[in-house]
């Protein structure tokens, strides 16, 4: 792909200054109120690990709820360096992420151009899965980026190669040793990856049929010598839980599978928008661009077949949720940056179709044509509402369980939940001017209602934790201990801590009975007796009504907020 056509050559910065804009794009949209966000959902699993034991029992168990073992030992390391927030637990996703917008953009710019790479690299920096798994304390984009680091590291040390003469010993060593490293690294983080990352071995096994006689038993002995070398670290690693705890995995399998709902649903999530429209757009251009990408990326058939491993695993073994489109997206998110690559190829196909011959009313167009679905992408993007301000909930599930709203469970959940008006009307003070503390907390989001708190009010609701005030212990609430240091969470039993975190407001829940669909279910009865203890710590309310007690909190240094009446 020449980019000849094209109004301006191949080889021209202009391409480069797109990509930078695109890594600004991506970073913008991976930081935007980052320091604000409240840890939710799956982030909870690795910190529920880290405060009750050691490195040695985690190193030895995935876990029920599978936290990825590195990352709860890294935590725990952190806890006691310099103590751990929200930050220091999502900062390996956050650098991964970040890295994502230019390894990959660079490693096919040779191969495909740079106006290929330049359309690709905002893809992938505005991509909605690719910016919210940047952020979240999960190891999808760390597993992301390692998997296909992998893939290009070992089509640089490919035996088959190597044995007629291409590149250097010394750089095909490397390139082993870096595919051994992220392929076991990412095994370990997230097992489901391990099809994808054992790809590009079981494809260089069959290439070494292709090479000459005369070399083929060295080249055989080369892909051994990385096999071996793969297996035996990867082992290492993952072993160690598997025989020690075998039913950590096992007893996750065989409770969901995917329908054809969920093989539908995945497209809206990997292309990121709701709009079927959009979706069957970039489903052309992907497939008119994705012969070249396959013709010119070594590492793109690889990676297809990785993927296809994958989902034949996750079909085969029937992991929990896996009937919902974003656990599949999330399995196979490698697709993504191989999807938005193919759309690429396919809009400058289009536009060098388009330019020809060059007259400049069609070098114009042929531009405008590059644009299209950066565009159309970005106009259905579901990112739009996040960028509110203040939000500190964007990595509330609600968010990317199903981009389409009519698909989203969480919708009718949702309204199925008491709302007092008190939230509505804080929306008359300035935006972001209030600070309020609800409690009870939540961590599995689908009983946290704060994203429709945040939207109606403007301001800013973090949770107040009752550990230490009224419970002992709650799941989804961290220790009162000087090396949890949580930034977007207060603990209500603590002065200081209100006073620090300039809140104005703690907000009750009162216990409610939620009836969605038919099903009844009791929420807040745990903490029912809490209600009495927070009257005699903050004494007569300034809110209430039969969904709410709120509580204005007085410092040292102001008088107590007036709740709207």
């Amino acid at each position: 792909m020449t980019g000849r056509a094209l109004p301006l050559s191949a080889r021209s910065g202009f391409w480069l200054g797109v990509m930078g804009a695109a890594l600004l794009i991506g970073a913008y949209l991976r930081l935007e109120q980052i320091a604000i966000q409240v840890l939710i959902d799956d982030e909870w699993h690795a910190v529920h690990q880290f405060i009750t034991r050691m490195p040695r029992d985690m190193f030895l168990d995935f876990g029920y709820a599978d936290y990825s073992i590195p990352l709860g030992i890294l935590d725990w390391y952190q806890a006691q360096w310099w103590g751990v927030s929200e930050l220091t637990l999502r900062w390996p996703m956050l650098v991964c992420g970040l890295a994502t917008l230019v390894v990959l953009p660079l490693y096919v710019a040779g191969p495909l151009g740079r106006p290929t790479a330049a359309v690709f690299a905002l893809l992938i920096a505005q991509s909605p899965l690719l910016v919210i798994f940047s952020r979240m304390a999960r190891p999808y984009a760390i597993t992301l980026l390692l998997g296909w680091i992998a893939h290009g590291a070992y089509q640089r040390y490919s035996p088959g190669e190597h044995a007629t003469g291409h590149g250097t010993a010394r750089g095909q060593v490397a390139a082993g040793a870096t595919y051994a490293v992220a392929a076991a690294l990412a095994t370990w983080l997230h097992p489901v990856i391990g099809p994808f990352v054992a790809a590009p071995l079981l494809w260089g096994l069959v290439q070494v049929r292709d090479v000459p006689p005369a070399d083929r038993h060295a080249a055989l002995l080369r892909w051994l010598a990385l096999a071996v070398a793969t297996g035996a670290l990867t082992a290492a690693l993952v072993l160690p839980p598997l025989l020690a705890h075998p039913l950590s995995l096992a007893a996750k399998g065989g409770i969901d599978a995917p329908d054809a709902q969920t093989l539908l649903g995945v497209w809206y999530a990997w292309f990121g928008t709701p709009a079927t429209g959009v979706v069957l757009a970039c489903l052309a251009l992907a497939v008119l661009g994705f012969p070249q990408v396959w013709r010119a990326i070594p590492a793109a058939r690889t990676g297809a077949l990785g993927l296809l491993l994958t989902f034949l695993l996750v079909a085969a073994t029937g992991p929990m949720w896996s009937h919902l489109p974003v656990t599949i997206s999330r399995y196979l998110l490698p697709i993504v940056p191989l999807l938005l690559l193919a759309v690429a190829a396919g809009t400058v196909r289009l536009a060098e179709r388009i330019a020809v011959p060059p007259t400049g009313p069609r070098r114009a167009l042929a531009l405008l044509t590059m644009a299209v679905p950066v565009a159309l992408l970005a106009v259905a993007s579901p990112l739009a509402p996040l960028l509110r301000r203040p939000n500190a909930q964007t990595q509330h599930l609600v968010n990317y369980i199903d981009f389409r709203p009519d698909h989203n469970p969480y919708v009718p959940q949702f309204a199925a939940m008491p709302l007092s008006p008190f939230w509505a009307d804080l929306a008359a003070r300035p935006p972001g001017s209030v600070r309020i503390a609800a409690a009870p907390f939540y961590f599995e989001s689908y009983d946290w209602d704060a994203p429709r708190w945040e939207r109606l009010s403007t301001q800013t609701v973090v949770p107040g934790y009752l550990t230490g005030l009224c419970v002992d212990r709650r799941a989804g609430e961290m220790p009162r201990d000087p090396r949890y240091r949580f930034a977007n969470a207060v603990h209500l039993a603590d002065a200081d801590d209100l006073a620090a975190k300039g809140i104005d407001f703690v907000a009750w829940q009162k216990p409610y009975l939620l009836d969605v669909a038919g099903h009844s279910a009791p929420i807040g009865a745990d903490t029912a007796s809490c209600e009495g203890v927070l009257r005699e710590k903050f004494g007569a309310p300034a809110f209430e009504d039969s969904h709410i007690i709120v509580f204005s909190v007085p410092h040292r240094n102001r008088p107590a907020a007036h709740a709207p009446r």
